[in-house]
């Protein structure tokens, strides 16, 4: 895996949790719904790859 894996997911991550926090301001559960779903994705994926790096 390359280093570049880890801090893109990261900032994925983070972009992600600011669109879920407009979202829910808005009052748009469907985006909110959507939006959490690839962030659980995206962090299985995230520790699976530092799991493997250990």
């Amino acid at each position: 895996m390359k280093k570049d894996d880890i801090s893109r997911i990261g900032k994925k991550i983070n972009q992600l949790n600011k669109k879920i926090h407009r979202a829910e301001k808005q009052g748009d559960h469907n985006k909110v719904w959507w939006r959490t779903m690839k962030l659980s994705k995206l962090k299985e994926k995230l520790s699976n790859i530092l799991r493997i790096k250990n």
